[in-house]
C-alpha cells in the first residue's frame, strides 16, 4: 500500500495552509486521470469534428446556395474568425469564473449554433451562424488545456495536452467518412445536425465529472470547500487537515483582473510569448491550408470526392499518431524537440510540389507529411499555456490561439491567391514548405531559453524540490 501523501505544509492564525503543488507533482495516474482523459476527449473530439466537417461538407452546401468559390471561401474563413474571438473571450471568461463553466458554456453554444446553420435560409444566415460557431469553438480548446495542465505534474504536462489533442484530431477525421455516410443519403445538414446533437449531449459528462482545476481554484482563493473533495479524488492518499486553506505555492491570492501586459511582464515572458505566438501562427498557417483545402486538392491531383474525402481523414489519424509521438519527448527534453517535427515536414512538403508523383507515392508521402506537421501543430498547442500562472493559464492559452488564427486565415486564402495566379494544386505544396523552416527557428530559440527556467518555474522542465521537514 502506498504511503500517504502529506499535505500539512503550515499553519496561519486561521487554520493549516495546504500548497496544492507537491500533491499535483506526486500524483499517481489511475481512475481520475481516465475521467479527465475521456471528458476532455468528447470535448475535444466534437471541437475537431465541429470546425472542419465544413471542408467535406462544402460543396453541397455551394451547390445548395449556389455560391461562387468566393463565398464559400468566406464562409470557411468567417469560422475560423469566430474562433479568434472567442479563444480570447472564453479564456478572459474562464480565469474570472472557472474552467468547468466556460467550458460548459463553449460545449453547448458550438452545439446549438451547429443545429442552428443547419436550417439556415440563405447566404448571410450562413455566414453569421457560421461565425456564432466559431466563437464557440475557439473557447473550448485552450479551456481544456487548461484545465489538464494544472492537472498535470510536470512530467506529463505536454504528454497530457497532446493525448486530449489526440481527441481532436481524430474528430477532424471523422468528418470525411460521416460525410460519406450521411450525406448522399440525408443531404449536407446531417452532418451539422449529428454534430450539434452530439455537442449538446457531450454537456452532460462535463457537468458531471469534468473537474475544476484546484490550482485555479487556490490562486483565486474561490470555493475553498471545493478544493479539498476534487483533491481527495485526484490525489486519494492525501491527509487532508480540516478547517485547511488551499495555496498555489508561495504565490498566495491572486485577484488582480487579468490584462493581455501580462503575458508578457518580466524578462523572461517578453521573449517567450512572442516566440510561441509565431511558431503558432506559421504551423496554423500549414494545419489550415491543409484541412480547408486537402479534400480539394486531392481531387485535382486525380482522386474522387470518396476517395479525397477518406485521405483526408486518413491524414488527420496520420497526423494524431504523430502529436502522440512528440508528447513524451516534450516533457523530458522540452520545446526545442518539437523543432524536428516541422523540420521533417519540409522534405515531404517540397517533394509533393516539385516531383510528379504517382497516385501510391503521393498518398505515402501526405501521410507522411502530416504526420510531421500535425505532430508540430499538436507539441506547440501542448506548450502554448504552460510558461504562465494558473491565475492566467486561460488567457495565455486563448490570446496564442487566437493570435494564431491569423496563421489560419492565412494558410486557405494564400493556396487559393496562387492558385489564382499560375500555380498548381502541387506547387502550393512548395509554397507552404518555407512556414516550417521559420517554426524550426523559432522552436530551438524557445528550447533553450525553457532549459534555462529555474526549478518549479511555470514552464520549467524541472519540479520544484520537496519541500525539508
Amino acid at each position: 500500500m502506498a504511503d500517504p501523501v502529506d499535505a500539512r505544509d503550515a499553519r496561519t492564525d486561521d487554520g493549516p495552509v495546504v500548497d496544492v503543488v507537491p500533491l499535483i507533482e506526486n500524483q499517481r495516474i489511475g481512475r481520475f486521470w481516465l475521467l479527465l482523459f475521456a471528458v476532455s476527449w468528447a470535448v475535444t473530439f466534437l471541437d475537431g469534428f465541429d470546425l472542419q466537417i465544413i471542408s467535406f461538407a462544402g460543396r453541397y452546401i455551394q451547390e445548395s446556395f449556389a455560391l461562387t468559390n468566393t463565398q464559400l471561401g468566406t464562409l470557411g474563413t468567417v469560422g475560423v474568425v469566430g474562433t479568434l474571438l472567442g479563444g480570447i473571450v472564453l479564456g478572459y471568461l474562464g480565469d474570472r469564473v472557472g474552467r468547468k463553466p466556460a467550458i460548459l458554456c463553449s460545449t453547448v453554444g458550438f452545439g446549438v449554433f451547429m443545429l442552428l446553420f443547419a436550417v439556415a435560409q440563405g447566404y448571410a444566415q450562413l455566414v453569421v451562424l457560421r461565425f456564432a460557431t466559431g466563437v464557440f469553438l475557439g473557447g473550448a480548446l485552450p479551456l481544456v488545456w487548461a484545465v489538464v495542465t494544472e492537472f498535470a505534474p510536470v512530467r506529463l504536462r505536454s504528454t497530457s495536452v497532446v493525448i486530449t489533442m489526440i481527441g481532436y484530431s481524430l474528430g477532424s477525421a471523422s468528418g470525411g467518412p460521416v460525410s460519406n455516410l450521411l450525406i448522399p443519403r440525408f443531404g449536407w445538414e446531417s452532418v451539422f445536425i449529428a454534430g450539434g446533437v452530439a455537442s449538446l449531449l457531450a454537456a452532460v459528462p462535463v457537468v458531471l465529472f469534468l473537474p475544476e482545476s484546484v490550482k485555479f481554484l487556490a490562486q483565486k482563493d474561490l470555493h475553498q470547500h471545493r478544493i479539498a473533495a476534487i483533491l481527495r479524488r485526484a490525489v486519494p492518499a492525501a491527509e487532508l487537515p480540516e478547517g485547511a486553506r488551499f495555496v498555489v505555492g508561495t504565490a498566495g491570492r491572486a485577484r488582480a483582473p487579468f490584462r493581455p501586459a501580462d503575458l508578457f511582464r518580466g524578462g523572461r515572458l517578453a521573449l517567450i510569448t512572442p516566440l510561441v505566438w509565431l511558431a503558432y501562427t506559421c504551423s496554423s498557417a500549414i494545419v489550415f491550408y491543409l484541412a480547408f483545402w486537402g479534400p480539394i486538392l486531392n481531387e485535382r491531383i486525380g482522386f474522387s470526392v470518396s476517395a479525397a474525402a477518406t485521405l483526408a481523414a486518413w491524414t488527420a489519424v496520420a497526423g494524431a499518431a504523430g502529436q502522440l509521438l512528440i508528447g513524451r519527448f516534450i516533457d523530458h527534453r522540452g520545446a526545442g524537440t518539437i523543432a524536428w517535427m516541422p523540420l521533417l515536414a519540409v522534405p515531404c512538403l517540397m517533394l509533393i510540389g516539385l516531383v510528379p508523383l504517382n497516385a501510391a507515392t503521393y498518398v505515402a508521402v501526405i501521410i507522411l507529411a502530416h504526420v510531421f506537421v500535425i505532430g508540430g501543430h499538436g507539441g506547440i498547442i501542448s506548450i502554448c499555456g504552460i510558461f504562465y500562472r494558473p491565475a492566467i493559464r486561460a488567457n495565455g492559452a486563448g490570446w496564442a490561439t487566437s493570435v494564431a488564427k491569423f496563421g489560419a486565415m492565412l494558410g486557405p486564402w494564400l493556396a487559393g491567391f496562387v492558385m489564382d495566379h499560375g500555380l498548381d494544386a502541387r506547387g502550393t505544396f512548395f509554397v507552404f514548405g518555407f512556414f516550417p523552416v521559420a517554426m524550426v527557428v523559432l522552436l530551438v530559440v524557445l528550447g533553450r531559453i525553457q532549459k534555462g527556467l529555474p526549478a518549479g518555474a511555470d514552464g520549467s522542465l524541472r519540479a520544484p524540490e520537496p519541500a525539508v521537514r
